[in-house]
């Protein structure tokens, strides 16, 4: 399957297979293979919970508004942002600096104070946006072998917090369920076609 294909063949899935699980080996694969995606100063924001468990399944369908493919899924990864990734800086340098990507180690108190220290607003963004550049990544490997997926953002994040033990120095940015199908969704519904959503050069206020 081409990336192509895996693009056109992928969608949200809400009800899963119970008799058709993904493995723990299936798992570790496509996570592996999803965190080569880009982040922000290669961080590597992301952390995940793997959820199996009834219990844990059903804590997280409770905090999720009910959401029902939560219960039938194989596993839920609960996909969580570092906030003060910018002070693990300090880990990469010297591969940085062996593969010359940069000359020194100049710009490190640059990302450590500068651009993050000093900004809890883009330690928060960043932990958001290089995480769900990894699920966007995760979601299409996935369906090139054959697993279904399902993002998640309607969730209270104080009830998976405390569920979970999460440190306060992490954020649940998704939960992405993960499964076999059971039945094919429903027909894809629309998108908006190019010319509503494509400007040139600059925003075109007539159009919205």
């Amino acid at each position: 399957m081409t990336v192509t294909e895996a693009i056109r063949a992928r969608r949200s899935v809400h009800s899963y297979d119970p008799s058709r699980p993904v493995s723990d080996e299936q798992l570790r694969e496509l996570i592996e293979l999803s965190t080569l995606a880009p982040s922000s100063f290669n961080l590597n924001h992301w952390r995940f919970i793997v959820v199996r468990s009834e219990q844990g399944k059903r804590a997280l369908h409770e905090a999720s508004l009910n959401q029902r493919h939560i219960l039938s899924a194989s596993a839920v990864l609960i996909v969580l942002g570092k906030i003060d990734a910018h002070e693990d800086v300090g880990r990469f340098v010297d591969d940085w600096i062996g593969k010359g990507y940069y000359p020194d180690d100049s710009h490190l108190g640059k990302v450590s104070s500068e651009f993050y220290g000093l900004n809890p607003t883009v330690q928060r963004d960043e932990a958001i946006r290089s995480t769900s550049i990894m699920i966007g990544m995760m979601m299409l490997a996935a369906k090139e072998r054959g697993i279904d997926t399902a993002a998640i953002i309607g969730f209270r994040p104080p009830e998976i917090v405390e569920a979970f033990d999460i440190p306060d120095n992490y954020m649940p940015v998704m939960l992405l369920t993960v499964g076999h199908e059971l039945k094919p969704p429903p027909e894809r519904v629309i998108r908006l076609g190019y010319d509503e959503i494509v400007h040139v050069e600059r925003f075109d206020r007539g159009r919205g």
